[in-house]
């Protein structure tokens, strides 16, 4: 399936720019979000050993487009979007 499929479901429920995320290892992988900053808890939530990791997608005109990517275990202070801070 893709993140398209996925969201299908939910796209009345969004804004006309629903941000998806994608975390390995959780259940479900791909999930929708209806603003960025809940994508960025879902990717970026800290765990003891850091964040969680994952990807971090944006709607367009044209389809997907990755946003960030977050490597398992990076530490809170240096995720991309606040480092752009």
């Amino acid at each position: 399936m893709s993140i398209e499929d996925d969201c299908a479901p939910y796209r009345a429920k969004l804004k006309a720019e629903p941000f998806a995320s994608i975390v390995p290892g959780r259940r479900p992988a791909v999930k929708c979000h209806a603003g960025i900053g809940l994508a960025k808890l879902a990717v970026g939530y800290e765990e003891s050993e850091g964040a969680r990791g994952g990807e971090i997608y944006g709607r367009t005109g044209e389809g997907w487009e990755l946003l960030y990517r977050v490597e398992s275990g990076t530490p809170t202070s240096q995720l991309p979007w606040r480092e752009n801070q």
